[in-house]
């Protein structure tokens, strides 16, 4: 009894050792069905990668049949999970076709990034173009401003000197004289007229006096001065031309400041009123003849 009690626990023992030597073997195989998954990856799932797999696999059947199929199992799932390596080309087909459209999302951004510029341009244009116009509508103002300011300061220093008929006349020069500024696009030919109507005014004065001073002797017996009258009535007819075209330019000033216009008209009908004036004298000193004035007609 005693004997076999002993026999019995050698048997454990090398049921055990057995079994020892078998439960490696065993992992050791599945190990390798996990290598061959592994290399079949890696390698977009090779033949030789699942050979690996299948060896690894058999390796562990040596120990068992049931290990060894665990060992198949492994290699074959090994196997399946490389397959998508296999969409490598399409893969990279749609990496091509996202950067070609990222270039293009790129590229396209630039024109309307391009048409932004243009657009930001042409609105500081704008704003600078807006700006300059009220710089040049501040400066006509104040050049409007200071016009109106001299005429009434002038008309204040002519109004102590002089008779109101003259005073007015010298008026109406000064004012025609200093509108350049404020005459817009008639301001060359204005001022050029208004110039030479001036000069011509002043030696129609030296006429006029010259017939006021004639004495009365001299004017019965001769009549009036007919150099003089003759003078007269020649820069009279010579200065109505050029008011008739000073007339004119400010009728179709366009650009004209509306209280500006309105004031140089009233200065051109002043001086074309002077001018009647002086015709008037004129033809009456032609018209006085004198006891012998036919001697000299």
């Amino acid at each position: 009894m005693h004997m076999i009690h002993k026999m019995s626990v050698a048997i454990i023992v090398i049921f055990l050792i057995l079994a020892s030597l078998v439960v490696p073997v065993m992992a050791a195989g599945g190990n390798g069905g996990n290598g061959g998954s592994s290399g079949s990856g890696g390698s977009g799932g090779s033949s030789d990668s699942s050979g690996s797999g299948n060896s690894g696999g058999n390796g562990g059947s040596s120990g068992s049949d049931n290990s060894g199929g665990a060992s198949d199992s492994s290699g074959n799932a090994g196997t399946g999970s490389a397959q998508p390596g296999q969409e490598g080309p399409q893969s990279q087909q749609l990496l091509e076709e996202q950067a070609r459209k990222q270039q293009e999302a790129v590229e396209q951004p630039g024109v309307q990034i391009n048409q932004q510029d243009r657009d930001q341009d042409q609105s500081r244009t704008n704003i600078s173009s807006a700006e300059e116009q009220a710089t040049a509508d501040l400066i006509r103002q104040q050049d409007r401003d200071y016009f109106f300011d001299q005429i009434k300061e002038q008309q204040q220093n002519l109004s102590r000197d002089r008779d109101q008929d003259q005073a007015q006349v010298d008026l109406a020069l000064y004012a025609l004289s200093i509108s350049a500024n404020v005459s817009g696009s008639t301001e060359p030919q204005l001022t050029r007229l208004a110039a030479e109507v001036n000069s011509s005014f002043t030696a129609a004065l030296q006429a006029q006096q010259q017939i006021q001073n004639r004495d009365s002797f001299s004017r019965v017996l001769f009549g009036g001065d007919q150099q003089a009258a003759g003078l007269l009535l020649q820069y009279s007819d010579q200065n109505q031309q050029r008011i008739q075209e000073m007339e004119q330019l400010l009728m179709n000033c366009s650009d004209c400041d509306p209280q500006v216009r309105l004031m140089l008209e009233e200065q051109v009908k002043v001086l074309s009123q002077e001018q009647n004036r002086l015709t008037v004298i004129g033809q009456q000193e032609q018209g006085e003849k004198g006891l012998f004035g036919w001697l000299f007609g």
